[in-house]
């Protein structure tokens, strides 16, 4: 295995004896190169320079369908107009291009030729560069001046065709939308009739849920007023029906209301004013103050003398009306439950009522805005195709008219010879490098007794060696040849540049 010193000498001293095959080399692929460059024939571009009005001809098209339309869209939409296959075949008719023209084949090839050749390119929002190259150059320049012609006898876009197509289909899917959002009416509209106890209202909130919180609302009532009942039938019992005077007249009425009082303020230290009980002492206490007026204003006669309590009376009234009270509420409880079970049982035989109601609100609200989004493109369509009809003239002003210089934009000749002799030099090192890789001979003995066989020695020269005024010679040989190919080089870059 050679190491690399040994293989770079060996590649080094090979290459310097097959020079001559590089120099061969690089100068049939530079002449050869040079020769394809001359002969490629020049590209003329033809330009012109025009301001037209896009917002007058696609704001009404695109009214409707997007909110604003970008630059990017507006060129697009332009260069279609401009560049659309009636145009193309008119360009072609107009111009030298027919003479190619001479099957359909050969249309079709020129309409999609110049589909791809011809190019508009934006300057600003409204300002726009048509361009066009051919190798003729005269061609170049009616193409583009038939290009402004066709545009402009074509500037006011008869698309009524179009309109007229895309009216007809949008009143088609919205008759369709307008059916089947009938028929979603209709099912949404029974399936709640069907099952209005169990569907959301107004609030949000179905009747079984309001039944079931109805239930819980006046069962809570029903205890309240049990306990309330239960407190003042206690009291009641309490309570002596009769109220005494023996002894002294109204001292003794007296000291019940004082006792009366006190109990009130022990219980208001405990309760809340709204307690039944507190309630009650209170009531205690203001019967117990009108019997000790009653007492005063009529003298306070001596003598054993029997009242009837007042307290007790009013007691009794009041455990009449919480009986009434409970009654009711009992009958309401009842009620109440028994509507929560008859919703409950419909609401058993139908699962997934709610889920089904969603779906059906869901496919109704999007035929809903698919039909109303269709009645907005159709009132934008008709109002862009009265826009068109009114509007006859497009704003179009030619900037800068068709010219072509009179130098070729391409081919870049200089770049190309430039890169030819490049590519020369890689192919005669190319050259090279595939010989020394092909020559199998031995160059050392290093190399030789890399086969395993016993070398006894070597002939260190076979010949004299050349001398230093022939190894010069050699060398200066060949420079020169790469320096005649260099100086080649520069003659046709020089060419080129006189040319231009």
């Amino acid at each position: 295995m050679e190491s690399i010193q040994e293989l770079v000498a060996r590649y080094g001293l090979l290459g310097w004896r097959r020079r001559w095959w590089a120099v061969l080399a690089a100068w049939a692929v530079c002449i050869g190169g040079w020769v394809g460059v001359a002969a490629l024939p020049n590209q003329y571009e033809a330009s012109a320079r025009v301001y037209i009005d896009a917002d007058a001809i696609l704001t009404p098209l695109l009214r409707g369908i997007s909110v604003d339309s970008s630059l990017t869209d507006e060129i697009d939409l332009l260069q279609q107009m401009m560049l659309s296959r009636p145009n193309l075949e008119r360009i072609i008719a107009k111009t030298d291009l027919q003479l190619d023209a001479t099957t359909r084949t050969d249309t079709e090839r020129l309409v999609e030729k110049l589909s791809r050749s011809i190019k508009v390119t934006p300057q600003s929002r409204n300002i726009f560069t048509i361009t066009y190259r051919n190798t003729d150059r005269q061609l170049a320049y009616d193409v583009v001046q038939a290009v402004l012609a066709s545009f402009i006898e074509n500037k006011a876009g008869d698309n009524r065709d179009e309109m007229e197509k895309a009216s007809a289909f949008l009143d088609s899917q919205i008759d369709s939308y307008e059916k089947q959002l009938r028929a979603a009416e209709t099912r949404r509209a029974d399936f709640r009739r069907k099952y209005v106890d169990l569907l959301p209202g107004d609030n949000g909130v179905n009747r079984l849920e309001q039944a079931r919180e109805d239930v819980r609302s006046l069962t809570g009532q029903l205890e309240d007023a049990r306990v309330r009942r239960a407190l003042m039938a206690r009291e009641l019992a309490s309570t002596p029906q009769v109220l005494s005077t023996e002894g002294g007249g109204p001292g003794d009425t007296g000291g019940a209301l004082r006792a009366a009082e006190n109990r009130l303020r022990q219980l208001q230290q405990i309760y809340t004013d709204q307690y039944p009980e507190v309630i009650t002492a209170k009531h205690e206490v203001e019967v117990l103050k009108h019997a000790a007026g009653a007492s005063d204003s009529s003298g306070g006669e001596p003598g054993d003398r029997a009242a009837p309590n007042p307290l007790f009376e009013q007691l009794k009234l009041r455990v009449v009306e919480t009986d009434a009270q409970i009654n009711s509420l009992q009958r309401q409880v009842d009620d109440a439950v028994h509507e929560r079970d008859r919703l409950e049982s419909i609401a058993r035989g139908a699962p997934g009522l709610e889920a089904q109601y969603l779906n059906l609100n869901r496919d109704y609200d999007v035929l809903r805005k698919n039909y109303d989004e269709l009645l907005s493109r159709r009132e934008g369509m008709r109002i862009s195709t009265k826009a068109q009809v009114s509007s006859s003239n497009v704003k179009m002003v030619i900037i800068d008219p068709p010219q072509v210089p009179q130098t070729p934009v391409a081919p870049a000749r200089v770049l190309l010879s430039i890169g030819v002799m490049i590519l020369g030099l890689a192919a005669g090192v190319g050259v090279v490098v595939a010989i020394v890789t092909l020559d199998t001979s031995f160059h050392s003995l290093v190399q030789l007794r890399t086969l395993g066989l016993p070398v006894i020695g070597g002939v260190s020269l076979a010949a004299l060696p050349p001398t230093m005024g022939e190894r010069l010679r050699r060398a200066a040989a060949f420079g020169g040849a790469v320096f005649a190919l260099l100086l080649v080089l520069g003659g046709v870059l020089l060419h080129y540049t006189w040319r231009t």
